[in-house]
C-alpha cells in the first residue's frame, strides 16, 4: 500500500459512515490486493458485473499503481446492459480525487441506484501511462458484486463500442463505491423501532 494512500485512507474511514441512510457505510465494489499482472493499453478497459443487491453508487474511481498520483486524467462510467450511461466522473491527474483508499482514487458522483439482478459494466479510459491490473488473487470483489467479464472498447473512449470477454476474473482499472439500499422490510423495522422508542419516551 502506498504511504500517501494509507494516510488518506484514515480520512476515508472518518467519512465512511456519512451516507444517504442513517447507518449507511461506504463499500468498495473491488479492491486491489497486489500481485497479479499490470499493463497499459490504448483503449478503455473495465469489467462487467451483476448487482447482487440494490446499491447506490456514491463514487467512481481508478486504480493508482506505482508512485502516488495518476499520470493522466481518466473518465469513468457505469453503463447498463443496454449500453446506456448510468453515471460518470473524471478523475484528474495527480492526487486530485475526493477520496483515497489503498491504491484507488475516487471522485464523488450524483447518487445512482443499481438494481439487484441486473447487469452493468464499468469502463475507464487513458491507460497509456497509468496501469490497470488483473488476476484472480490480485482483485477482490464485495459480496454485493458478481464479476462476469473483462470489458474493453474498440477505441480510446468509454463511449466506443464495448466488447466483453470471459477469462481470468479480477480485472481492476475502474472501480466504484456504494451504499447498500435497505430493503422495504428493513425500513419497516426501522419505523417500528422508532414508534417503540417514542412510546417509551412518552411513558
Amino acid at each position: 500500500m502506498q504511504t500517501s494512500h494509507a494516510l488518506a485512507a484514515a480520512a476515508l474511514l472518518s467519512v465512511a459512515g456519512l451516507g444517504t441512510g442513517a447507518n449507511a457505510a461506504l463499500v468498495e465494489a473491488s479492491t486491489w490486493n497486489g500481485g497479479g499482472q499490470q499493463s497499459t493499453y490504448p483503449h478503455a478497459v473495465g469489467w462487467q458485473f451483476t448487482a447482487l443487491n440494490d446499491m447506490t453508487v456514491t463514487h467512481l474511481g481508478v486504480l493508482d499503481l506505482g508512485a502516488a498520483g495518476l499520470a493522466d486524467r481518466h473518465t469513468v462510467g457505469i453503463f447498463n446492459a443496454a449500453g446506456d450511461l448510468m453515471v460518470s466522473a473524471t478523475i484528474g491527474a495527480g492526487l486530485t480525487g475526493d477520496l483515497y483508499s489503498d491504491s484507488m482514487i475516487y471522485n464523488a458522483v450524483d447518487l445512482t441506484t443499481l438494481h439487484q439482478g441486473e447487469s452493468y459494466y464499468i469502463l475507464a479510459d487513458n491507460w497509456t501511462q497509468d496501469q490497470y491490473g488483473w488476476g484472480w488473487d490480485a482483485v477482490s470483489f464485495s459480496d454485493d458484486v458478481e464479476w462476469i467479464n473483462f470489458s474493453e472498447t474498440t477505441g480510446p473512449s468509454i463511449f466506443d463500442t464495448v466488447l466483453h470477454y470471459d477469462g481470468e476474473p479480477g480485472t481492476l482499472g475502474p472501480g466504484f463505491m456504494y451504499e447498500v439500499v435497505p430493503s422495504p422490510g428493513a425500513f419497516a423495522l426501522l419505523g417500528l423501532a422508532g414508534c417503540v422508542a417514542r412510546r417509551r419516551r412518552r411513558a
